[in-house]
């Protein structure tokens, strides 16, 4: 990586993409180390200005920024926006600074020296992309977190590849449904035609409607298998937490009712609410998980009320 603010033997910048790559975090300063320090490492001959996007984190964030990366932008929100609305506050300015590539980076997530080096050789291989992912590992196994995300029949998505051995692993590079917003390139100029996240989305599924989204517009998601990036699955909200549990609920229901077909997708949404409340609700009360039980009805509740509300103006957000 050649930070923006380094200059050549005569004082010129050096030639490159310019690119924005956006960390997201929320009381994740015990996360932040490893990640940047990865970004901080990187090979490409880019123009790279790193940010963080702090949603009001309460835990050091900010002296630990400025004590051991001080070259880091530090964009403290007022509040938790969530993930959609925090990171389209940097892409903004991505797009206003006339960023070629927005990089997005979840805290937990540590990408290899030569991340996004790969990235950019596949975007100027594949002019026709506009999203970029690589092969997430777990932290820790040599085992596949995502190659990308799939959509099946009832509208769920999916990491592809989830748990699979990297010595089994068969995928090449190539085209994918869409790409995982826990390390993924974007190119600013399909992002000034389709749009940034949708902030109906907190967390999950903002980067399956971005995806699918851009697919209609004609941008292709686009596996490289060699940018390889290991994450600390469910360091954010805890894996089947009641807390991601709902979360992934409610962007389903919504993800439903703005891709779908409409008759589908009112059909969907109807039978995916009964089957929350009436089957999930009651299971998880039968396995005494009653956190799990509370998260599933008010999935139902809150996610009818987000597939209404999508369903009433099916357009996407402008930047």
């Amino acid at each position: 990586m050649i930070p923006t603010s380094s200059k050549g033997p005569e004082g010129v910048a050096p030639e490159g993409p310019q690119v924005h790559a956006v960390v997201l975090t929320w009381n994740g300063a015990h996360l932040l180390p490893e990640c940047l320090a990865a970004l901080r490492g990187q090979d490409a001959r880019a123009r790279v200005h790193l940010v963080v996007v702090d949603n009001a984190s309460s835990d050091g964030t900010g002296p630990l920024l400025a004590r051991e990366f001080p070259e880091v932008e530090h964009l403290r929100l007022a509040e938790n926006a969530g993930y959609a609305r925090a990171n389209n506050q940097a892409m903004r300015r991505a797009l206003d600074a006339g960023a070629e590539f927005v990089a997005l980076i979840n805290n937990d997530v540590a990408v290899s020296p030569d991340w996004l080096r790969r990235l950019l050789e596949a975007a100027a291989a594949n002019p026709e992309a506009g999203l970029f992912t690589g092969t997430l590992l777990f932290r820790g196994e040599e085992v596949v977190n995502s190659t990308g995300l799939v959509v099946d029949a009832l509208g769920r998505a999916r990491d592809r590849d989830f748990r699979v051995p990297v010595a089994e692993l068969t995928r090449t590079d190539g085209p994918v449904t869409g790409v995982s917003g826990g390390a993924a390139l974007l190119r600013t100029s399909m992002l000034r035609e389709i749009g940034l996240f949708d902030p109906g989305y907190f967390a999950y599924y903002e980067d399956v409607d971005l995806s699918l989204r851009a697919a209609r517009a004609g941008y292709r998601s686009w596996y490289v298998r060699g940018a390889a990036a290991r994450h600390r699955f469910g360091a954010s909200f805890g894996p089947g937490s009641p807390a991601q549990r709902y979360l992934l609920a409610v962007g389903h229901l919504r993800t439903l009712a703005r891709h779908q077909p409409l008759p589908k997708a009112v059909l969907l949404v109807a039978l995916t609410v009964l089957y929350r409340a009436a089957v999930k609700a009651p299971l998880e009360l039968l396995r005494v998980r009653p956190a799990l039980a509370w998260a599933e009805l008010r999935a139902a509740v809150a996610g009818a009320g987000a597939a209404l509300r999508a369903l009433s103006g099916r357009s996407p957000p402008r930047p």
